[in-house]
């Protein structure tokens, strides 16, 4: 009985490769969460000083290695938040993630630690990069895109996995912490809190999606299925994702139905795309197909007409002067 637990694990192992397109969406869409927030949003309003605080970026001891802060005052902030969106689209496109996924997880440390008002995206998304560089070592394609077309490597595989799984944990808690806590919102519990969600004057549900959002809120029956059911997904969502593959790929497009309902009324597209980002690593297969061998072309034999006209022309002796010929 003993050894079953163990060769359950021995199996899952050894069937294992991270080399998936769902990590490679995943990896994309992290990186270009953030990428949109740096090109479409202000170095100002990302380095606004707060209340009884020193200056944005804070460069004191381990916050010094931010991209905010290497260099000093010999790089302007503007030139180093469009440095930032670079190297983020190249993350996103996918090239060289044994090596990108460093890049990826230094820029999602710095823009986590160093803007004034980070959200709960930045955070999951520092875990999240961290747990992507084991991913990332494991992974020799040129593109994420690409099938792998080698075998993937006992070590690579072990960390790999024990990274996957780690990732698959902290989302499970973030998504029981978040459904189980509303339980103790007295607006979350008596099923009202999407009336005041969607009609909040800053957070609020915005155009094209008011006029339907504010209908169906203003209905009990609705109402109530929009509070609570967003409740139910979060836990159903923490419950597949440690299930068997069928289960894992029906949480993830539960998660991206909440999370685009979460766009499409209130916003939130960095955060959002983040979740649904890390619920794709998170819900990958468990292996991938390798790619089909490269063979090279066979050289092609000459047509019966070559072969025909070369065997009727008379072989010429040379003479020792370049061109000339004797007949026989």
């Amino acid at each position: 009985m003993a050894d079953r637990p163990a060769s359950a694990l021995d199996r899952a192992l050894s069937r294992f490769d991270p080399r998936t397109s769902w990590f490679g969406w995943g990896r994309t869409l992290i990186a270009t969460a953030h990428l949109i927030t740096l090109a479409l949003t202000p170095t100002a309003a990302l380095l606004h000083p707060l209340l009884n605080e020193s200056p944005y970026p804070h460069c004191q001891k381990a916050l010094a290695v931010s991209a905010y802060c290497v260099g000093g005052d010999a790089v302007s902030q503007e030139w180093r938040r469009w440095i930032m969106v670079i190297l983020l689209a190249v993350v996103a496109s996918g090239y060289r993630p044994r090596w990108t996924v460093w890049i990826h997880a230094w820029l999602l440390y710095s823009i986590g630690v160093s803007i004034a008002l980070p959200d709960g995206g930045e955070a999951i998304a520092r875990i999240a990069g961290l747990l992507l560089i084991p991913m990332g070592l494991a992974d020799d394609r040129r593109w994420h895109w690409q099938r792998p077309g080698t075998p993937i490597g006992p070590t690579a595989r072990g960390t790999a996995f024990a990274a996957v799984w780690a990732l698959r944990v902290q989302l499970v808690i973030l998504y029981v912490q978040s459904g189980v806590s509303k339980f103790g919102v007295p607006d979350w519990l008596n099923g009202s809190a999407e009336y005041y969600i969607l009609r909040d004057p800053i957070f609020g549900a915005a155009e094209p999606f008011e006029g339907p959002a504010r209908w169906l809120s203003g209905h009990g029956l609705t109402l109530g299925l929009l509070t609570w059911g967003g409740i139910v997904i979060e836990l159903v969502i923490a419950a597949f994702l440690v299930g068997p593959e069928r289960l894992r790929k029906a949480a993830f497009v539960l998660d991206v139905v909440l999370h685009a309902s979460i766009i499409a009324t209130i916003g939130l597209w960095s955060f959002s795309l983040i979740m649904i980002g890390c619920a794709a690593v998170a819900a990958a297969p468990d292996r991938t197909p390798l790619a089909a061998p490269r063979v090279p072309p066979l050289r092609k034999e000459p047509r019966k007409w070559q072969q025909t006209r070369s065997s009727n022309v008379p072989k010429a002796m040379s003479t020792g002067a370049p061109g000339s010929t004797v007949s026989p």
